[in-house]
Parts: C-alpha cells; structure tokens; sequence
C-alpha cells in the first residue's frame, strides 16, 4: 500500500505515532531495554484505537454518508424502513476504545430499530467490549480469580476490565454454551445421531465418569465429570471432558452427545440378511467407573456395545475398608487386604467373595462392613475381571477422570474460602471442560446480549432454555476475587 492510498486521517494518526517514537528515542538516550520497550508499548497502545477506528469506518459500507439514502427491509416485519439519525456507539476493544457514529434505522409498523453497521461488527446491542475483548476476560476467568484476571489483562495488554465484568462475561458465556450443550444432547437421545461433526477417537473408545465435591451457597454438592478418550497401547489419545452439577438426568444426555462426537454412534457393521431391515452395530465402549449405581444405570441406558469395568484402585481400597474391620492387628490387616488384592488383580472377584463368604466378624460394625462388601462384590463381579480386561488391553484404573478433578475443577474451583452460586458455578465448569477439550468456543456465546442481573422467577426460567444466555442471579465469584 502506497502513502498515496491511505486517507488523511489514517496517515495524520500514522506520522503522529511515528514523532511519537522519535520522541522516545530522543528522551531516553542510553536506556535500558526495559525502559525502551515499556515508553514504545505505551506508545503503540495509546494510537492503535484510532488507527483502529479508520480501519472500521473504511471496511464498513454501512458507515459511509451514502447510507442515509438507502432504505432497508426491518428484520422484524419486514416492512421498508429508513434512516431515522445517526448515533454515536463506543466500543472498548484488544486494541483500545473506539467511538464510531453509525445510521439507526426505525421502523414505523414494528416500532424496532437497528443498525446495519452493528450487524456487519458483530455487535450485540448494548455490548461495550468487542468479541476479542470478551475473549480474553472469559480466558482469564477461567485460568485464575476474577479479581486477578483483571490485574493480569491490564498489565498484559493495557485494557482495564473489572473483576466483576470479567465474571459476568465468563458466565454468561458458559451459560449459553451449556444450553447449546442440553440442545445437542437432547437431539442424540431424539436421532441416536451425533448432533456435532464427528471426531472419531483412535483405537479403544474409553468413557470414564466420576463426581467431585465443590463448595457451593447451599453447601457442598457434587459435580459430575466425565472423560473421552481414544486408548491406543496403553495410552489415552485426544481426550474431551464433560463437568456438569446438573443431576444425573441432564450429566447423560450431554455424556452421550460428547461420545457420539468422538465416535460413540458410528455404526461398523450390520447383523442380518443381505436384504430387508439389519441391525446395526455400533462401536464398542469402555466404560470405567468407581462402582457408583447411577454410572453403570446411565451407560446401560445411553450406551449400546460396550464393556464395563469397575475401577480397579477403588475396589482396591472396599478390601482395605473390610480388612481393618476385620481384623484390629495391623500386620493382619495387611497380610490379608494384600493377598486379596493380588487375588482381585490375578483371579478376578472369584477368590475375593469365597474369602469374604469365609470371614467372621468379631463386631456388629465389622459385620455390617463385611456385609456391604459382600454385596459390592456380588453386585460388581462381572466388572472386575481384570485377567481378561488386562489381556484385552484395555484399561483397569480410572485414574485419568480423576485427575481431571484435581487439575479441571479443583485447581480454580476450591480454593481457600471460594463458594459458588449454582448458575455461576455451573457455567465455570462447562467453559473449563470446554477449554481442557481444546474446543473453540462457538461465537455465538461471545456477542448473546446480556440479560438483567437478578433474574425475576420468569425471565430465570426463560434463562435456563437452550438458547438463553444467562447472567447469575447474584455474585457467583469465589471470596477471592470480590
């Protein structure tokens, strides 16, 4: 581009930061790096929103004079509408804020007014940051404190954005992307077809569940996680996650929409005639989970061929439980969980259950214990044959899902003195899964208008609807960050 082809206004505000960093460099003989590269970022910072500001109004039609002679058709009605003035919009954005006047249209029929630039930007109305903006505050609220992320986004790129704007923005856009979430799991149940394009996982589809205690208003509740993973030589390959405080009801559908995405639904064979109808066959799932009812009740109902096995480490520790209530000698505790354990992993439950039909409790709690571990090895024999999960390649332990509760949920969500506001804590959960899945957010998410701050019973209701983006009823931010 020539000098000659750039407007005046573009040019003045180029020559102005040029004196500009000549005058740093005239001030500032003999200084530092650090002295240099601070008095230029300031520099640059302060002119790249008017530099900015020409870009927009010479890459936007629907800004230039000549558009208050065009007539457009209302969104609303469809009636034909005209330029009723022009009016001044301020945006702050990555590059700084920017002020802009743009025609608004008003229709007579409807009453609705618009404006085509806002359209043509990607402005929502009322929005006051840019898209950009708004996704660098959702990143920094998920990473740390809203309070620190403010800190972090000022030092870093010069925008200052409250805490409390950088919660807001985290959440309303983790409520509207767990409505799109419900919709998509709602649709699989409906079609039993991926509601996404499909990311097929390699090698062994593997599905691990498990729940999370997190400090919410009403005390602690569980959050519900769920891991997909393709499993190649012994190794979990592209994993995507799922974290949720909804009850098990809603944690299914969305379980199974993420594992239709990874290939869950994909149907490998048929089982029938050449002609008439077939059965399909669908690709074989691995489910691995603590022993807790409600995972092998969700897999039975949302999942097809699949195998499930039983965490092999949790078994584990119901054999420690039994043994120190059976025996009070801490050598014969061990000597006795130790040889069941290398008989669970050897054997299977077999030689378990015949040495737990064969004990004697010494005490009403040691029956009572020796009870209960009857009836989970019972109940749980078919998951626990590991021989043959071994020689199969497939995994045994879930230690994976619960990593993801230490490093997902716990490392941003309970810290020293946080508690959490459902609707806030369960956006914050579905953006951090969103994110470890090294899954773009839909940008959708980032221009939905905001909604009122505290939510009348009504419009709460209208919020939790798929397409509703949400802002919480009260301050869902942890202690730290007020």
């Amino acid at each position: 581009m020539t000098a000659e082809t750039l407007s005046e206004r573009m040019l003045a505000r180029l020559e102005a930061l040029g004196a500009a960093l000549q005058a740093v460099a005239r001030q500032h003989r003999d200084a530092t790096l650090e002295v240099l590269e601070h008095e230029v970022l300031e520099q640059v910072r302060a002119a790249q929103g008017g530099l900015l500001e020409e870009v927009v109004e010479r890459s936007t039609p629907s800004l230039a004079p000549s558009q208050q002679r065009v007539r457009l058709d209302c969104p609303g009605c469809g009636q034909r509408a005209k330029v009723r003035d022009w009016r001044p919009r301020t945006v702050r954005t990555v590059c700084g804020t920017i002020r802009f006047a743009r025609p608004w249209y008003h229709c007579r029929g409807c009453g609705h007014g618009w404006s085509p630039a806002d359209a043509a930007l990607g402005l929502a109305p009322r929005a006051r940051l840019s898209v950009g903006l708004q996704g660098w505050a959702s990143e920094l609220g998920l990473e740390t404190v809203f309070r620190q992320g403010s800190r972090l986004l000022a030092d870093l790129s010069g925008q200052a954005v409250s805490p409390e704007s950088i919660r807001r923005h985290s959440q309303r856009q983790g409520a509207a992307l767990a409505g799109a979430l419900a919709e998509a799991g709602t649709r699989v149940l409906a079609t039993r077809e991926a509601a996404e394009a499909v990311e097929a996982a390699p090698g062994q589809l593997l599905v691990e569940t498990d729940g999370v205690q997190v400090h919410f208003h009403g005390g602690w509740g569980e959050v519900k996680l769920g891991l997909v993973a393709g499993y190649v030589d012994g190794e979990l390959v592209a994993p995507s996650y799922v974290a949720t405080r909804t009850p098990v009801e809603a944690f299914g559908p969305r379980l199974l929409a993420e594992a239709a995405r990874r290939g869950a639904l994909e149907i490998v064979d048929w089982q029938g005639g050449r002609v008439g109808r077939g059965l399909a066959i669908l690709r074989a799932v691995t489910i691995l989970g603590d022993g807790a009812v409600w995972i092998w009740n969700l897999a039975g109902e949302h999942f097809g061929e699949r195998v499930e096995i039983l965490d092999y480490y949790h078994a584990c520790e119901h054999l420690w439980t039994v043994a120190k209530a059976l025996f009070g000698d801490p050598e014969r505790t061990r000597a006795w969980a130790e040889a069941r354990v290398d008989e669970l992993y050897e054997h299977g439950a077999g030689p378990v259950r015949r040495a737990l039909a064969a004990a004697t409790p010494p005490d009403p709690a040691a029956a009572n214990e020796l009870r209960l571990a009857r009836g989970y090895f019972q109940t749980n024999a078919a998951r626990m044959d590991y021989p043959r999960f071994r020689a199969l390649g497939l995994p045994i332990g879930s230690g994976a899902v619960e990593s993801l509760a230490k490093h997902l949920v716990q490392r941003r969500m309970k810290r020293a003195g946080m508690r959490w506001a459902e609707p806030g804590g369960e956006a914050l959960l579905v953006l951090l899964a969103h994110r470890a899945s090294d899954r773009s957010l839909p940008a959708f998410v980032f221009t939905a208008p905001f909604l009122p701050r505290r939510l009348t019973p009504k419009i709460a209701k209208i919020a939790t609807t798929p397409a509703a983006q949400s802002s919480p009823q009260r301050p869902e931010a942890d202690s730290c960050a007020a």
